[in-house]
């Protein structure tokens, strides 16, 4: 298998659904606001807001694919980044937390309290000060471990480097450990899903004249 990494096309935007559900299936956001996968509400939700995310300036959604794969090509990984703002203002809000609706039989108050919670704690942990933003990485259960998420995660680090940016995420127990060798902190641990879940705050300071 031969990987290549680039940035996403509309083309691209079924089969990065795809890798999406199948690497974050069981994930208690998913099951509790976008189940089934198949529903056509929960389809529409996310191809509008895929298809508003590689329109939006300000979004860099890269690809790894298997360039031996017959059109249109396999999305075997797939990464979310915000490059920072130009002014001061406060970071961008997730395309995911705007005036769309919810899908039908979504659980909205988990939703709402999940992703107002994201946005909360990334406004009080970072607004004021520029910073690289990866919204989402994921990776299909059949490649994970194998570099393809490091690659996509090295893309946005080596621009914040560039920028002498920070960078921040939010990340599961299971991703940790590749953002802590990758230079992030550990901020804060928030429980979810009754404390049945946990997700982690993680901040990457500025390289700026470090070597």
């Amino acid at each position: 298998m031969s990987f290549q990494i680039r940035k996403a096309t509309p083309s691209d935007i079924p089969a990065i659904l795809d890798a999406y559900f199948d690497a974050f299936g069981e994930h208690p956001i998913n099951l509790r606001v976008f189940h089934p996968p198949s529903s056509p509400s929960v389809q529409k939700f996310w191809l509008e807001s895929l298809s508003e995310a590689l329109q939006d300036p300000n979004v860099h959604f890269c690809v790894i694919t298997d360039s031996a794969s017959p059109e249109p090509e396999r999305v075997l990984a797939f990464s979310k980044w915000f490059q920072p703002q130009t002014s001061a203002s406060a970071p961008p809000t997730s395309s995911l937390t705007g005036s769309r609706s919810w899908p039908e039989g979504a659980d909205v108050a988990f939703a709402e309290h999940v992703f107002g919670l994201m946005d909360r704690k990334r406004r009080e942990m970072m607004s004021g000060r520029p910073h690289w933003y990866l919204e989402m990485l994921g990776v299909r259960k059949e490649l994970q471990r194998r570099g393809a998420g490091s690659q996509l995660l090295r893309w946005g680090l080596d621009r914040a480097d560039e920028t002498g940016d920070e960078a921040y995420l939010t990340a599961s127990p299971a991703g940790t450990g590749l953002y802590l060798k990758n230079g992030f902190e550990l901020v804060e641990t928030v429980f979810i899903d009754d404390g049945k879940r946990i997700e982690n705050f993680m901040v990457r300071p500025s390289q700026k004249g470090k070597e």
